[in-house]
This record gives C-alpha cells, structure tokens and sequence, in this order.
C-alpha cells in the first residue's frame, strides 16, 4: 500500500512516543479478558483495563487521534459492563466478548496503520464501535455523525487544495509585501496596544488573503481569508496561531510543501471561527473524505499481517536462504570428493524451489522466480563457475531482499530511505546505516568529552578542541547520507564557525562567555543524538531537537 499524501493535525510524534505503552495496555486488557473467561473470580482485572482505557482514550483526545479515541471510551464501557454483570451474578454474554476482543485487536492494527501510513481514517473502526454501542444498548452512529464529531482535521491530498500565486493573475509582489507588513506589525504589537496606523497595516495582511481567494477556490486560500479575517480581535495570538501567519507568508512564495501540519491546523481554525466555511469544507473539498478504492486498501490492511506476523516470516525466509546458500557451500567445497545426498544439486535445487512457492504464496512473484531460474540452473551444474555462482547468489539476495523489504513495509518509519539500486543487499545497506550511526555517536561523545575537559581545566586553551571541527564534520556527512539534512546542515555550519574564528575567540572571552557558547554547541550535539536515536528506533524527526539546534547555531554565529 503507498504512502498517503496528506495534512493534519494529529501529533504523530507523539503517537510514536506512545507506542510501547499502548501495546502494554492492550496486551494486558487481552489477558484480563482471557483470565476473566476462564474464571469469572478474576472480574475485578476488568476494571483495571476499563481504567487504563478511560486514560488511553482522553491522550488520545489530547493528540487528536480521533475515532481511537472513541473506540478505546467504548472498550472501557464494555469492560465496565462485562465486570458488572459478574457481580450481578448473570451468564456470560460470549458474543459481546467476541466482539470487544476483535475492537482490542482492531485499535492495535490501526494504531500501526496509522504509524505506517501516516495519515487518519476514523471512518475504519466505525463497525467495530457500532458493534460495542449495540451491546451498550445505544444506537449506532453513521459516518456523518462521526465526521461531524470530529476534531481531528486530515487534508488527503493537500497539493491539489493549494495554488501558487504564480498561477493566478494578480501582483505578486505587491501581495508579499503587504502581507509582510502587516506580518511584521502584527508580531510586533503581541503585547501593545494597536494605533490605527498598525490596525490599518494588519488589516492588509487580510486583505491579501482576501484577494487571493476571490481569485479562486481552493481551500488553502479560503481557509486563510477566514483565518486572518478579523485577526486583530484575536490578539495577542497563541504560538500555534502565529506560525500559521508565518506559514501562510511562506506559501505566498510557495516555500513549503502542503502536507506541513499548520495547513490543517488552520483549516482547523477556520472552521471553528466561521460556520459557513465549516459546512463548506465539509461538503466541498477532501476533508476527513477517501475514495472507496483507497478505503478499501485500507480496510484490507486491519485483516492483513501485521508487523509481528510479517517480521517472524522475514526470519524464517532469511534462515531458509542461509540455509540453501551453506548447501551451495559445501557443494563447491566437496565438489570432486564424496559428498553428503542433501548437497546434491537436485536436492539443493529442490529446497530452492520449496521456497520459491512459498514466495509466491506471499505475493512476492518477482522473488519467486528467481528463485525458479535458480534452481534450474543449480540442478544442471556439473562444475559451476564463478559467474555461474555468483549469478546464483544473485538471484537468491533478490528473494533476500524482497523478505526484508516486506518486514520493514510493515514497520513504521523503517522505509524512509529510498532504495535507487534494487540490486544491493538490503541487508548489508542495513548493517551499514547501523555502522555510520554508531560511529556518529561514538564521534558526538568524544566532542562533549573533549568540551567538558576544556571547560573543567584550570587554564582552559582552544588547543584541546582543535581535533573538534573535522569530527563534525564527518558527523555532518553520516547526517547527510542518513538523509537528514537538516542537522547536518547545522553540524557543518557549527564546525565552519569553530574553524573560521570561533576557536581562536576563546581564548580571549571571559568564563561566563564560554559558558554560554559551550550550552549553544552541546545544544547543536543533542539535537543530532536526538535525530540518531530517532533514525534508530524509526521516529520521526524531532522539531523541537532541529529548534534547539538553530537556535544553538544562531547565538555561535553571533559570536
């Protein structure tokens, strides 16, 4: 299943974050489920679980995770339900058992969805919770309703809601310019009051927007004439609603991509402050809407292997392969001497084709016949080669590769990397990205190392840093190969300024100076760990650790 373009302001990271806990939660709610079915004297375990997903469902709330926000409210109602009709000394309803356990199952799938893909759909667990209301005795819910009720906001296919101004008749640079000003303005009177001089400049900033989406109808420019309309009323304005100005400015230049969360942020805004927008964009554009075919991919996906699943087959395919290949091993190791039955060719080529089936059986045709050709030609060596074996090893790494590359399809943030050459191992492109990360931190831990020995020396001299910038920048290019360009900007930029003056200027600031120098360098070295932790475990990128080291590189560049 591709990756879904879309924009929201759901807090990915933070599910990210949230992920161990979850699975805890819900593994422990199977077993008191499991326990409870066994022994009716283990209810009480009900109410843990119906707790746990009372909290689940309200973080869930906090992070704007909507439609497993309300099935985890439900699974604690029918816990709670399950718990009270032991003590009221009634049967056990299996049905409603049943049920609430394929909603555990179904919140754990989705929950990995939604990690996998990015991307919200509510819409997919609405049967599992009508199915939960009916056992409640409550009506069910259609999915009207529940967009409705929605406070989540997804944008699918954002590109095609946005326009650039270069595609609309209108004065563009008169446009960016007075919405600057009034950018500016605004920003600079968070806290004052407004003259009619400054209201006059915020209201052109407006009034840009205005114009703009006159000039057409697309949901970008319209959600931004509802959202700045008025905005002086508003002041002073939250972070959230500040960068939302900010990002619009860049759009003006159509500096960023659409699928940057403040889109839907704002388009979130908009249709809080203006009824007639939120009917509008409910009906008009592709808010919280998928088309049936994309819904149904999805939909098969919940009853499809998960990450577990996928990962023990992955195992079990690279142990088979192994095992063909130390076949083919001793076959040309023994070849003219006596050899074992099972190394003969057809009894090797016979295993290849076992697991060839077994690919095909995985919907892995390409990998399957490979393996084919390849036991065609094992079964008619006489004396191989070694083109003749190293076209044999070839075929089997793109079986090797297709086993890997279906295991890490199935675990969120393991396909970030594009793969240009599919002729080279997977496994080996791994072992390498694991070797560069470790060799970043080990550098990133003899720098603060270094640092924390200048600063605690009685008579601190820069000589002790001179090894520190090219250490920095062979950090720099693991970022960079990692595909994480960003901080490796940063790390470049720090170990440029230490070079061009910056460790030469030490040795003439007094102690608190290099104090504060010394936090905005450690600042720039966190941000990266973070970003290799992250790179490591599959998170996404931390915005709060690329801020921190901005903000690092700004106060050196300063020096």
């Amino acid at each position: 299943m591709t990756q879904i373009t879309s924009s929201t302001n759901f807090d990915l990271p933070a599910l990210h974050v949230l992920q161990n806990e979850i699975d805890a939660i819900l593994k422990d709610a199977e077993i008191h489920l499991r326990d409870f079915y066994d022994d009716n004297n283990q209810a009480h375990l009900l109410m843990d679980s119906a707790q746990a997903f009372l909290q689940l469902a309200k973080v869930f709330d906090l992070i704007y995770f909507d439609g497993a926000a309300l099935l985890a409210n439900y699974l604690a109602k029918t816990y709670t339900k399950l718990n009270q009709s032991s003590v009221n000394g009634e049967e056990v309803d299996e049905a409603l058992m049943i049920d609430v356990s394929e909603a555990i199952m179904l919140l754990d799938r989705y929950v990995e969805f939604v990690l996998l893909k990015e991307t919200l759909e509510p819409a997919l667990l609405l049967p599992i919770i009508n199915k939960l209301r009916e056992h409640l005795g409550q009506p069910t819910i259609d999915l009207q309703s529940l967009q409705q009720n929605s406070r989540c906001v997804v944008i699918h296919q954002p590109q095609d809601n946005f326009i650039s101004l270069d595609s609309l008749d209108l004065d563009k640079k008169t446009l960016i310019d007075t919405y600057r000003l009034g950018l500016c303005t605004l920003l600079a009177h968070q806290n004052t009051a407004l003259n009619d001089k400054a209201r006059e400049k915020i209201q052109g900033m407006a009034d840009v927007c205005q114009t703009i989406a006159k000039k057409t109808d697309v949901l970008f420019w319209q959600a931004a004439a509802v959202f700045t309309k008025n905005i002086t009323q508003e002041m002073p304005l939250n972070h959230v609603k500040q960068r939302i100005l900010i990002y619009i400015e860049q759009q003006l230049c159509s500096y960023l991509p659409t699928e940057d969360r403040r889109f839907a942020k704002m388009v979130s805004f908009a249709r809080h402050k203006d009824s007639d927008f939120d009917a509008l964009s409910r009906e008009k554009y592709t808010i919280n809407q998928l088309d049936q075919a994309r819904f149904a991919q999805m939909h098969g996906f919940l009853f499809g292997p998960d990450h577990q699943i996928t990962t023990t087959l992955n195992s079990l395919i690279q142990e088979d392969l192994e095992s063909i290949k130390q076949q083919i091993d001793s076959y040309v190791r023994a070849e003219g001497r006596d050899m074992a039955d099972d190394l003969s060719t057809p009894n090797i080529a016979q295993n290849i084709v076992k697991l060839s089936k077994a690919l095909s059986l995985l919907k892995m045709p390409e990998a399957s016949n490979a393996l084919i050709d390849t036991a065609k030609q094992v079964n008619n060596w006489q004396s191989p080669n070694l083109e003749e074996l190293d076209a044999s090893l070839d075929k089997l790494m793109i079986a090797e590769n297709a086993a890997i590359y279906m295991a890490k399809s199935h675990t969120p943030g393991a396909l970030r990397l594009p793969i240009h050459n599919h002729r080279i191992s997977l496994h080996q492109l791994d072992a390498a990205y694991e070797a560069l990360v470790r060799e970043a931190k080990i550098n990133l831990s003899s720098i603060a190392t270094e640092l924390n020995n200048y600063l605690a020396s009685s008579e601190p001299n820069s000589n002790l840093l001179k090894d520190t910038p090219e250490m920095i920048r062979q950090i720099s290019g693991a970022m960079a190969f990692l595909r994480l360009p960003i901080i490796s900007k940063q790390l470049k930029r720090l170990a440029d300024k230490l070079e061009f003056d910056l460790l030469e200027k030490l040795n003439d600031l007094e102690k608190p100076q290099i104090i504060k120098i010394a936090e905005s360098w450690a600042d720039i070295l966190v941000a990266a760990d973070i970003q290799l932790e992250n790179f490591t475990n599959n998170h996404p990128i931390s915005k709060q650790a690329i801020i921190a080291g901005e903000r690092g590189i700004s106060h050196l560049l300063t020096v």
